[in-house]
């Protein structure tokens, strides 16, 4: 459904419409000016990138044609310095679902649109014409950019320092243990952001407040307002007036197909109690490569499915020589998961008191390999589960109870 190069998207419109935007928003935001390469200079490639940009139930509701610089060539120290730019953990999205709910607070998507054009180099970084949009009589000139393009290793970091201080201009304080939470006004007529790139996701008891903070940001750059939280990061979120529900069901339907589970007979439990893994090296070999990617998109259903935590962790153990013992374990996971698609949280509401509640456990010596414990712990903010892990304990521990005081100690941390 993708085209994968500019030769394949040049013969359908909505490629080529989606191209056009693409080029007016550069132009539009002065990214570049095109200019005679200089010599011991050389310029960076750019190609086009086509996504189908689609909603919870699969159906197509954009065409993104995205010009993107191949980044892969640039040398540290030449064409770019620091590359880290902050986006809020699965977590702080989770904890902020879990406060708003409590508050009865809607949540609001705001979408930057071309985000990235908007950071500002500091770099002399030049670029080749584009592909399709080359400057007759001009074809030996370049690109001189002023401001980033997708593609470049600084991209993220200028995006997030222009993000950062226009959010600062308007009042805002950035969190000092998340860096990606940006807070305004105290009390109900306060404002919470939380930023994933060019997500934005908008919070507060005052809607007025909040309608006031969309229409400042438009100013400053070019926003689509989405609405309420419907869908975010692949987390279908439905909000109603008592609680908020997050789920992956979608995804999770998606992981089925890819995998020929789609069909399968479902089982009530991940992993049997009494299953107990090991390196089974006698055992037949199996596709390590197949094994991963289950593996990988299990992992990414976590963020709301804390009770295949535990399996999916034991599971992981054994992916560099699993064994046909170890598929059967993984394949019994996606079972249940074929009759769980539904399955989520539900954030209710409570009122205005925060209470932070964690309980952890561990058993004992039961890594049949290495004879590490496992331990978990969950974190409730008000009865709403926020955040869990599942892990092995990266010391032996000679009891039970020292086993407990490890999974303490960790869920302290």
């Amino acid at each position: 459904e993708e085209p994968t190069c500019y030769r394949e998207a040049a013969d359908h419109q909505d490629w080529i419409d989606a191209m056009n935007k693409e080029m007016e928003s550069i132009e539009k935001n002065k990214t570049w000016k095109l200019v005679k390469l200089p010599v011991g200079k050389k310029p960076i490639g750019l190609k086009w990138v086509y996504k189908l940009k689609k909603n919870s139930e699969g159906q197509v509701v954009k065409h993104k044609g995205r010009l993107v610089a191949k980044g892969y060539v640039q040398k540290f120290g030449i064409d770019y310095e620091e590359v880290f730019a902050p986006v809020a953990r699965l977590d702080t999205v989770r904890l902020l679902l879990a406060f708003a709910a409590n508050l009865g607070w809607k949540v609001h998507h705001l979408d930057v649109k071309s985000a990235f054009l908007h950071g500002e180099l500091e770099e002399e970084v030049y670029v080749s014409q584009p592909e399709g949009y080359v400057v007759k009589g001009k074809e030996q000139c370049v690109f001189k950019l002023s401001k980033a393009l997708y593609g470049l290793k600084q991209a993220p970091r200028a995006w997030n320092v222009k993000l950062d201080k226009s959010l600062k201009k308007l009042g805002f304080s950035r969190c000092l243990s998340e860096q990606a939470v940006y807070t305004r006004g105290e009390s109900l007529d306060a404002v919470i952001l939380g930023v994933y790139v060019d997500d934005l996701i908008v919070t507060g008891g005052n809607p007025s407040k909040i309608k006031a903070f969309k229409e400042e940001m438009m100013t400053e750059f070019e926003m689509t307002d989405l609405g309420l939280l419907s869908y975010y990061l692949g987390i279908e979120v439905d909000q109603n007036e008592d609680y908020i529900t997050v789920k992956q069901s979608g995804y999770a339907k998606k992981v089925l197909l890819q995998f020929g589970m789609s069909e399968c007979n479902s089982t009530k439990v991940p992993m049997d109690p009494s299953c107990k893994l090991d390196t089974d090296k006698g055992g037949e070999l199996a596709d390590s490569t197949e094994n991963r990617k289950m593996i990988g998109c299990l992992r990414y259903l976590l963020h709301t499915r804390p009770d295949l935590s535990y399996s999916v962790g034991v599971a992981s153990r054994f992916m560099e020589k699993p064994t046909v013992m170890h598929v059967k374990a993984v394949k019994q996971i996606l079972r249940h998961l074929h009759g769980t698609t539904e399955f989520g949280l539900v954030y209710v509401q409570g009122g205005f008191a925060n209470e932070l509640v964690g309980y952890t456990d561990s058993d004992h010596g039961s890594d049949l390999v290495k004879r590490r414990s496992t331990g978990g712990m969950a974190f409730y903010l008000n009865e709403n589960l926020i955040t869990w892990n599942s892990y092995k304990q990266k010391t032996v521990s000679l009891s039970s109870c020292e086993s407990e005081f490890m999974a303490a100690t960790a869920a302290a941390q």
